[in-house]
Order: C-alpha cells, then sequence, then structure tokens
C-alpha cells in the first residue's frame, strides 16, 4: 500500500500553479496577489473539508474518499484549462480544494496508520520520499510543457495524468485493511500476535472521543499553530520559488527545474525523519530539520546568483521535506492513536490555513515592494517562532530523547 499512496502522492507533484503563475497573471492582468487567492480559495476549501473527511473515516473507507476525491480533482484540473477569467478560476480552485480534501493526507495517512503501527514512521518516510522524487522528476516536465506550450496544456496534463494513473490504481489496487489479503499490520504473521512471547503488540483500537475535549486542550491549538505558522513560511517559498528565479532572467524550465529539486531533496530528509521519529521523539527530529529549514531561508536572503540559488535549494529542501511526514508523526505522538483520523483532519486544517495566508500573503507583498525580501524574511523569524511552539506543544518537562525510554524514578 505505500507503493500505491506514493504513485498517488508522485502523480499529485504535477500540479502546477507555481510554474504558471506568472503565465496565469498575463492572462487575467492582474498581480500575483489576485492570483495567488486562488490557491487560498483552494486550500481552505481542503482544509474545511478535511474536518469532515477526519470524522467520517471512523465509518466508511478511506479507499472511497481517496478515489472520489482524486476523480474530481483531475476533472478539476480539465476544468482549469479552460477557465477564461479569474472568477472562474477562483470557481475552479474551490472545486479541487473540496476534492483534495476528501483524497488528501488525511484519508491517505489513516489508511497507512492501519497497515503500519511500529514501523508507521518509516512507512510514511518512504510515502513522502517517493513523493518528493515525483516532485523532482514530474516538475521539469511541467515547466517544460507550461514554457512551450502555455498554462492550459499543463493543467490538461495535470488532469489526464490523475485521471489516467491515479484512479485506475486506487481502484484495482488499493486495500483499506491488511486483514482483507490475509495480513497483519507491519507484516506480523497471526501465530506471532497470539505468542506473547514475541512482544508484538496487536493494532490498538481506535475508539471515537468527542473532538470538543481536544479543542480545549492549549496542547492542541500551540501544536496546530505551531504548523500553521511553518506552512505559511513553506508555502510561500515554494509557490514562488519559480517567479522569484525567473525574476533573475532565468527559464521557467530552469526554474521548475530548481522547484523539483527542492522537492525531490526532500526526499532525503523524508526518509532520514521517519526513520529517526522511529527511534527518537518527533519533537526532537522536527526541531533539527527547521534548523536546516532556517539556513536555508539565510541563503535564500542573499541569493543573487544560480550558485546561491542550488545552495538554498540543497539546505532548504532537506530541511523543508519533512511536513509531510512529521505532521502525522507528531500527532499521535502527543494525543495517541485513539481519535487519530478526527485529530489529524484539525491538525491539517491548521496547516492549509497557513498556507491559505502565505501565498497570497507573498504576491501582495511581492506587489507593494516589488521584491520577495521582506517575505522571506518574515519566513525565517516565523520558523525560529515554530521552534518554540513545537518544543512546548509537547509540555514544559523535559521529554526522553529516544523512544520507549523510560526515565528512572528519583528515589
Amino acid at each position: 500500500m505505500v507503493f500505491v499512496i506514493t504513485i498517488v502522492i508522485f502523480v499529485g507533484n504535477a500540479a502546477p500553479f507555481a510554474i504558471v503563475l506568472k503565465q496565469l497573471m498575463q492572462q487575467f492582468h492582474t498581480g500575483r496577489g489576485e492570483v495567488s487567492l486562488s490557491q487560498s480559495i483552494n486550500m481552505l476549501a481542503t482544509g474545511i473539508t478535511g474536518i469532515f473527511v477526519g470524522r467520517m473515516l471512523y465509518r466508511h473507507s478511506p479507499k472511497k474518499f481517496i478515489l472520489w476525491g482524486s476523480v474530481v480533482s483531475g476533472v478539476s484540473s480539465l476544468l482549469l484549462s479552460l477557465t477564461n477569467s479569474l472568477w472562474f478560476l477562483y470557481v475552479f480552485s474551490l472545486i479541487a480544494g473540496l476534492a483534495s480534501g476528501f483524497s488528501n493526507a488525511i484519508a491517505m495517512f489513516t489508511l497507512l496508520s492501519k497497515w503500519f503501527v511500529r514501523k508507521w514512521g518509516t512507512a510514511m518516510g518512504i510515502t513522502m520520499a517517493g513523493g518528493s522524487i515525483g516532485g523532482m522528476l514530474i516538475q521539469p516536465l511541467v515547466g517544460i510543457i507550461a514554457q512551450n506550450f502555455g498554462w492550459r496544456t499543463t493543467y490538461l496534463f495535470a488532469g489526464l495524468l490523475v485521471l489516467v494513473i491515479n484512479v485506475p490504481l486506487i481502484l484495482f489496487v488499493l486495500r483499506d485493511r491488511p486483514e482483507s489479503m490475509g495480513l497483519l499490520p507491519d507484516g506480523d504473521k497471526f501465530e506471532e500476535i497470539a505468542n506473547p512471547q514475541t512482544g508484538i503488540e496487536p493494532t490498538p483500537a481506535v475508539r471515537n472521543t468527542a473532538i470538543l475535549s481536544y479543542l480545549k486542550k492549549p496542547t492542541f491549538w500551540l501544536m496546530g499553530i505551531s504548523f500553521a505558522i511553518i506552512y505559511i513560511g513553506t508555502s510561500a517559498v515554494t509557490t514562488h520559488e519559480v517567479s522569484f528565479i525567473t525574476d533573475m532572467k532565468v527559464s521557467e524550465t530552469i526554474a521548475a527545474l530548481a522547484r523539483g529539486i527542492t522537492l525531490g531533496i526532500g526526499a532525503i530528509s523524508a526518509l532520514a525523519s521517519g526513520w529517526l521519529a522511529d527511534k527518537l521523539m518527533s519533537r526532537y527530529v522536527t526541531i533539527l530539520f527547521l534548523f536546516l529549514t532556517i539556513a536555508g531561508m539565510l541563503i535564500l536572503l542573499q541569493a543573487d546568483t544560480m550558485s546561491k540559488i542550488w545552495l538554498f535549494v540543497a539546505i532548504y529542501g532537506l530541511g523543508n521535506g519533512v511536513l509531510g511526514t512529521l505532521l502525522p508523526i507528531v500527532t499521535r505522538d502527543i494525543f495517541g492513536p485513539a481519535d487519530f483520523s478526527a485529530i489529524l483532519g484539525f491538525a491539517v486544517v491548521f496547516l492549509l490555513a497557513g498556507g491559505a495566508i502565505g501565498v497570497p500573503l507573498a504576491g501582495f507583498m511581492f506587489d507593494a515592494t516589488r521584491s520577495y525580501h521582506h517575505i522571506f524574511a518574515i519566513t525565517t523569524a516565523i520558523y525560529a517562532i515554530a521552534i518554540l511552539g513545537i518544543y512546548f506543544a509537547f509540555g514544559v518537562n523535559p521529554k526522553p530523547l529516544m523512544r520507549g525510554h523510560v526515565p528512572k524514578k528519583r528515589k
């Protein structure tokens, strides 16, 4: 199932908005801020839908959500290729966002949590790494199509990929639970589960507690706000990365390649963070990679040549590539496996709300100042704030570094 989810994410990386942003500006005779609002609409729709999806996943098949979300997502991309006004861009972005709320991380990660328990961090890392490698491979292709055939053909290409590859794969290969194939989570055997000497624990039962009880906890809000401000910066940088580079008189193809490599390098950190999160508490793993992200931003603030851009791509890509892997792991570390999909649904809302702010904020700040320097400086600062937020989201008391470590009681 890791392979199927990886391919689904791989194909999703063909989303062309960041590459065709300038072409959309020219088409609709408007600024970067107005065009970027379409992404805000998309993300907010995804997040709000995700709240309900997280609750419904207790009673319904994750596969069905991923399937129908992918169908509508592919069709909406085809419709985006036909739009002839800014308002239609907003409407079709809304439809795409609603579809994404059904097929995005909440349903995917919930499905993976049924297939993996002890090895969940590693499974998440492999999945996100595959998606990152997909971004590295497919973004340059999207850039070539955009540069040679225009934004309409690019959206058409992205929609057809989803309908031709993802939909059949989900329909015929994806399964909700390992038990449906005579398997157990983590590849365990039934006799191993029955034998207490193996030390293997069965999959924990999932209960459905009122989500309001979590909303009253300061920890929930601190975690959510921390990931929100991380994604304010991440969405601003990665969405406008191609525009920033092409402002340096670099071709769209090279700029798309740089963005693709930024995503692709994230495969290394996705694998590393997933593996580390199986060994160490995710609090410290997240903070480690946030420091790398800040280092990348400090380079970007000084970037005036492609050599500096490539250095930024390498370091920022390593730090930033862990977000999709660590969000669900941090969520489960703080709140446990019970009610996971519902809590993750709200966590994703925080994440996408940050993206809905970051993308147009970068566009409007550029329109006002004709530079990305200010938004990049703000992004660097909020990554530092997020480090404090993530640390205290786990509680003010020091936590053990290693998983499974039980601190000795003082006599």
